[in-house]
């Protein structure tokens, strides 16, 4: 074990924790909750200078040279592979679950400081299989949401996925899951998505999740390069992978738990 992985574990005690909830940022930042249940996971390129005070994702088994199309997802590859606490669940640097008085504060009054709390998180898990952000609705489904138009420059619209790249992840998709095809049709007409990639689980369920979508994502990554080399592609598997949470919960008929996320760095009027 490299000596920075020792001491940061040995820091955080995270492998004591019966719950981990583990703030995912791609820069320097600041916890808002005085509160051990929650730790901070720097992923991507990481700086020597902060490995003293985070987490990162580029020791242990890991998948952090990946972390400009995968984004929050190279966190996620992380816990999974390292992180053995009974319950974990991953949130943004700057993006946190909250509740409804916690969504309602930051909108009269710009204040950030209700998260949800380790009780509130046993109570809901025994009612239901996972917390994920509230539905954000994609009134085109959400297929068409990801999309972009054929040979659109993708340095102007980094967030979008052209078509024939989605035409492949159809392909794929198929060839890799046939028996979840009908799910993954479903899924991409529907008209709302669970998206962020957030979420709180056991931590069996996760890797059952991960065991599921990381094959899946590597594979689709693999036929982008063969047939589109030479492009960056940026944040497309970290796309892909919101849409891919919600099939996966389909598909295991998940009771999940939607909850409020705020915006720590603005007013987040959004209602969801």
């Amino acid at each position: 074990m490299r000596e920075c992985e020792t001491a940061i574990t040995s820091k955080c005690d995270i492998h004591k924790k019966k719950i981990c909830i583990f703030a995912v940022g791609h820069k320097a930042f600041q916890l808002p909750v005085n509160d051990a249940m929650y730790i901070k996971l720097m992923v991507g390129k990481h700086h020597d200078d902060l490995q003293s005070e985070y987490l990162v994702d580029c020791v242990g088994d890991n998948i952090a040279d990946r972390n400009p199309r995968y984004n929050e997802l190279t966190g996620l590859y992380w816990i999974w592979k390292n992180s053995h606490s009974e319950v974990v669940g991953l949130c943004h640097y700057r993006r946190y679950f909250t509740t409804c008085y916690g969504k309602i504060n930051n909108q009269l009054f710009g204040v950030c400081n209700i998260f949800l709390q380790e009780k509130e998180i046993i109570n809901i898990l025994k009612s239901y299989d996972v917390i994920l952000h509230n539905k954000t609705f994609t009134p085109r489904g959400n297929q068409n949401q990801l999309c972009v138009r054929d040979k659109v420059d993708e340095k102007s619209k980094k967030s979008k996925i052209r078509r024939e790249i989605l035409e492949l992840v159809d392909e794929t998709f198929a060839k890799i899951y046939p028996e979840d095809l009908r799910i993954y049709k479903k899924v991409m007409k529907r008209k709302y998505a669970h998206l962020l990639n957030v979420m709180i689980c056991k931590k069996e369920l996760l890797d059952k999740y991960c065991e599921w979508l990381f094959p899946l994502l590597f594979s689709i990554e693999k036929e982008i390069d063969r047939q589109f080399p030479s492009e960056e592609h940026a944040r497309c598997m970290g796309l892909l992978g919101e849409r891919f949470l919600d099939m996966w919960v389909e598909k295991e008929d998940l009771r999940v738990k939607e909850c409020f996320t705020v915006n720590t760095e603005k007013k987040d009027w959004k209602i969801w």
